[in-house]
């Protein structure tokens, strides 16, 4: 059995790994080794993280929906920078460092319906372009530019319904970013944007940021955890995974997200004659989004860190906007958030022992099996953003989880409307 490994991290600014500890997470599935405890218990790693991936790639904040009239807004924090999101009178959707310009106390707080933000400290005022209207005893100010003054911008982006950020300016284009995955490709089939958010939920877990969707893409415990909730019919050896560049999509079988597999308004319009009752996909959005669709409904879960060990997780159920006039649409609609709330307190105990699990000195990475390609992929992402990319590992896995679409082919066609099909040859 492997020996434990020290977290090798001695101060924030002398960021050095050893790269023979991270060897054996690189290798091809079933000869690797999950990642160090101190990757998920590490303030530096932590600090690293936040750094190199969350304020470079693009982090889903919302739906379009939430923000349906101008003065709409809501104020967040996402990595710990303060965000504004607001629709302005021209209905143009902005995101805003949500500081102001003046001491950089945040002008905004919770969300609702403004015509403007004020700072709640000086007075300074902010139209929603973010744009300066007002600004006390400033006209003695030398030099003062006071039309040059205004909220510094972050770029924003929307695909499906959703709304996604990114704090580096120099990132590529929202469109180049979720193509690497075959993000769009894989929403045409879904078709988010024809949704509506039917129920919206946050809540906090005890633990790293990285346990979360790890534990959301973990087929290896959906039978165990899961088996009175949703994991009653569970086929794990038929998951039919893509492995993106960075992340991956699959097409596999389940019931639906309601007590027993019932359908509560039926398939999706866009997937009537196309899919059974038991279909199911999911796809992880990079870093921190994944998303399952089924075929009646679609259900987002973000993941964003608050610190090393507490994570804040946002859940949306969307439903086919023409399901919202249906009879007894709210007796319904209950059911359904009734019941992701209850598989989702299922998982979080297992989340808080993970956590502290990873902190004992005894704890040993224990081997990648099949079930968990997923997690496997999502792990070297980790280190290639981190560390630098591998590209010889990450050929390994592509041409692996090929190789498996292929076996998974013979057994039989998906019951996918031949979604899976149409993706072969982007596979290969």
């Amino acid at each position: 059995m492997p020996e434990q490994t020290p977290n090798p991290f001695r101060s924030a600014s002398k960021f050095e790994v050893d790269p023979a500890v991270l060897r054996a997470t690189r290798e091809s599935v079933t000869k690797a080794r999950h990642l160090p405890g101190w990757f998920y218990t590490s303030p530096e790693l932590f600090d690293r993280e936040i750094e190199t991936i969350f304020l470079k790639e693009w982090l889903c904040v919302g739906r379009v929906e939430e923000y349906s009239k101008p003065g709409d807004y809501h104020a967040l924090r996402i990595a710990g920078e303060p965000l504004l999101i607001a629709r302005d009178t021209q209905n143009k959707l902005h995101a805003f460092r949500n500081l102001c310009v003046h001491r950089g106390v945040e002008v905004a707080s919770g969300q609702g319906n403004a015509k403007s933000f004020r700072c709640p400290y000086h007075s300074w005022v902010y139209n929603l372009d973010g744009t300066l209207a007002g600004a006390p005893h400033t006209k003695e100010v030398e030099g003062f530019d006071f039309s040059s003054c205004k909220l510094p911008s972050i770029k924003l982006d929307t695909w499906g319904g959703y709304i996604f950020v990114n704090f580096d300016p120099a990132s590529p284009s929202l469109g180049d970013y979720l193509d690497a995955d075959g993000v769009r490709e894989f929403g045409e089939f879904l078709k988010p944007e024809e949704t509506l958010t039917s129920d919206k939920f946050s809540y906090v877990v005890p633990c790293n940021w990285k346990f979360v969707p790890e534990n959301l893409m973990d087929m290896y415990h959906v039978g165990v955890i899961h088996k009175e909730s949703f994991g009653g019919h569970f086929p794990v050896n038929d998951f039919r995974y893509r492995l993106g560049k960075y992340g991956y999509h699959a097409v596999y079988e389940s019931y639906t997200m309601a007590p027993k597999g019932a359908t509560l308004f039926g398939t999706m319009p866009w997937l009537r004659g196309k899919v059974s009752d038991r279909f199911a996909c999911t796809i992880w959005i990079r870093p921190s989004m994944n998303l399952f669709g089924r075929h009646d409904l679609i259900q987002p879960i973000v993941t964003t860190p608050i610190d090393v060990n507490h994570t804040q997780v946002t859940v949306y159920t969307q439903l086919p906007k023409e399901y919202f006039e249906a009879p007894a649409f709210n007796e319904k609609n209950k059911i359904y958030a009734d019941f992701i709330r209850m598989v989702l307190t299922e998982d979080n105990e297992m989340l808080e022992s993970l956590q502290n699990g990873v902190k004992s000195r005894g704890f040993v990475p224990g081997p990648t099996v099949k079930l968990e390609r997923a997690i496997h992929h999502c792990l070297n992402y980790y280190l290639d953003r981190l560390f630098g990319p591998d590209e010889t590992a990450r050929n390994t896995r592509l041409n692996d989880g090929v190789a498996e679409l292929r076996k998974a082919e013979a057994r039989g066609p998906a019951i996918d409307g031949g979604y899976s099909q149409a993706i072969r040859g982007a596979a290969e």
